[in-house]
């Protein structure tokens, strides 16, 4: 009887694992197919369509040819690794998150001027070379700085920021700021990386890149990839920094391994890939 049970068991297993493999399998024929999904533009090259449409580089942008996914652990904070301040308070919340209050604010100077905020993360902000500054918000009177890997920023994660919030008269009150640990690119085989202008080219066939738009820089970073609790995994993701018909600029994110555009929920600070 307890060999049928296990034979039982067995056949479900293998039916199981059969479905299993099929989906796995119709998942990764529906990613290939979506990646494909862009075409190259016939006869017209993706030059000649970007000029139709008077969309123009200002300069030319970096060409990494290779990279590896990144892992990282979120940091948790300690009260032991805080070195006195004699003008900050520290705060750590849910371990995971540090907030410094300055009892007295630091003067920032010019916000015209982003060597100013550098200089300041610097010189006050617990391991402040490690952020890289990606907005200047000067009606919420607000910086924000990503976490940097190799001097690559990564995009939009609530565990990699920086945030520091200043007074009417520029003055620094206070920072937040979270971070990961242990980031090492320890994947032994290194991605091919699709070319930025196949980056641009996704963008413009999706119709998210307009006409008469000015791509002012393309870079590359990292988006989270795959979260399993404390550790995560980061992809190389190419940033296309552009200025609209209006003056308005935007930012456009392309996974540079699987050319799938990036889209970022910013309450949750989640990548979400079309």
């Amino acid at each position: 009887m307890g060999s049928l049970d296990w034979n039982k068991t067995k056949t479900i297993f293998i039916i199981v694992f059969a479905i299993l493999n099929v989906f796995l399998y119709s998942l990764y024929l529906n990613r290939y197919n979506e990646a494909k999904d862009v075409e190259v533009l016939g006869e017209t090259s993706i030059e000649e369509s970007l000029q139709a449409d008077n969309i123009r580089y200002e300069s030319i942008p970096e060409n990494t040819t290779k990279e590896t996914y990144v892992s990282g652990n979120i940091r948790v904070y300690t009260a032991d690794e805080m070195k006195p301040m004699d003008n900050q308070s520290f705060e750590i919340l849910e371990n995971k998150e540090l907030v410094s209050t300055f009892k007295k604010p630091v003067p920032l100077g010019s916000l015209s001027d982003t060597t100013n905020l550098r200089d300041f993360v610097d010189e006050h902000v617990f391991e402040g070379s490690s952020y890289e500054l990606f907005t200047v918000d000067v009606d919420e009177k607000k910086a924000i700085f990503f976490q940097t890997i190799n001097n690559r920023q990564i995009f939009f994660n609530q565990n990699a920021l920086l945030t520091i919030y200043w007074n009417d008269k520029n003055e620094v009150n206070k920072y937040e700021q979270t971070s990961f640990v242990e980031l090492e690119d320890n994947f032994d085989q290194s991605e091919t990386l699709l070319h930025y202008e196949r980056a641009v080219e996704v963008l413009y066939q999706r119709k998210v890149l307009k006409p008469n738009s000015k791509i002012l820089a393309v870079s590359l970073g990292y988006s989270t990839l795959v979260q399993l609790t404390e550790t995560q995994v980061f992809a190389p993701t190419w940033r296309v920094r552009v200025e609209l018909q209006d003056g308005k600029k935007e930012d456009y994110f392309v996974n540079a391994v699987e050319g799938k555009i990036v889209e970022f929920n910013k309450e949750s600070e989640e990548p979400q890939e079309e």
